[in-house]
């Protein structure tokens, strides 16, 4: 059974994005034992989806950012084969809870350890861009309860020197990067996917976990956009059998085994990577 329905997706983000507003002036704040920022609004939407679709007497699984510590090893196990809905409730919590609307809800569909569909919301322009069954969506008035769904054509940024690029924070810190166009670190990547899909940026440097890439990955793979490590190597949609994540239990657990660089074809890759010192690249 597919369950990915995009009228479905569409209401949760609304509940979503409501409760997300709700405390965006002055979000409660606590810190990780990871050193990352979790909200109150975090875990209101992660429940949120939970409530729908972790499922287990059902065969329908859900893997989400504040969530995952507690499932056991038999209901990881059950979620990577079947199927299972993949959250990060807010992307961009750092962002988020600065008050600076770069911030998204990511949400991926995964069968058999693959991603299929995915989807992010930006509740700050009341948007978001959805897959469904190999077309690409945008959805404008999602808060309305009554969203406007229209087709969508991604228009990637072409290549100039000023074209922006963004980066992940340790390679940011502590990369020796050469090229000449304008650098944004914006601890999100809802925000930078958004903006890869709108061609307001070229290229990403990428290096995150499972849940902040599930719902936007398989609208850059529609889209055409390549993500490719140092070596060439790509990283697909293919979560468990593509071997780029560590799905075994240990610190490093959901995370991409190598950075990427995410840019509109093959040749803005190397030409990104070629321009970039890279240090401690797992």
């Amino acid at each position: 059974m597919n369950r990915w329905k995009i009228d479905t997706v569409l209401a949760l983000f609304r509940e979503a994005g409501e409760i997300a507003l709700r405390y965006y002036d002055d979000p409660p704040l606590e810190i990780k034992a990871d050193h990352t920022p979790v909200t109150q609004a975090d875990r209101e939407i992660e429940a949120l989806f939970a409530a729908r679709f972790d499922r287990p007497a059902e065969a329908l699984y859900l893997i989400g950012e504040e969530t995952v510590d507690r499932r056991d090893e038999t209901y990881i196990s059950a979620a990577l084969a079947g199927e299972c809905f993949v959250v990060d409730p807010i992307d961009g919590t750092a962002p988020y809870a600065a008050g600076v609307p770069l911030w998204g809800i990511s949400l991926g569909y995964m069968r058999g350890g693959m991603l299929t569909e995915g989807a992010i919301c930006l509740p700050a322009r009341d948007e978001a861009f959805l897959t469904c069954r190999g077309s690409i969506f945008r959805a404008r008035r999602v808060l309305s309860g009554a969203p406007e769904v229209e087709p969508f054509t991604p228009e990637p940024m072409r290549y100039t020197p000023a074209a922006p690029v963004c980066a992940a924070q340790n390679a940011a810190r502590g990369w020796e990067i050469s090229f000449p166009n304008q650098l944004f670190v914006w601890s999100t990547c809802v925000g930078v996917y958004d903006c890869l899909l709108r061609g307001k940026v070229y290229g990403m440097i990428q290096h995150c976990k499972l849940w902040d890439l599930a719902g936007g990955m398989p609208l850059l793979k529609l889209a055409g956009f390549e993500a490719r490590g140092a070596d060439g190597r790509e990283l697909g949609l293919d979560v468990v059998s593509g071997g780029n994540f560590y799905l075994e239990n240990g610190p490093h657990r959901w995370r991409q085994k190598d950075y990427v660089v995410i840019a509109p074809d093959r040749q803005g890759t190397e030409a990104i990577w070629n321009q970039v010192k890279a240090k401690n690249l797992s």
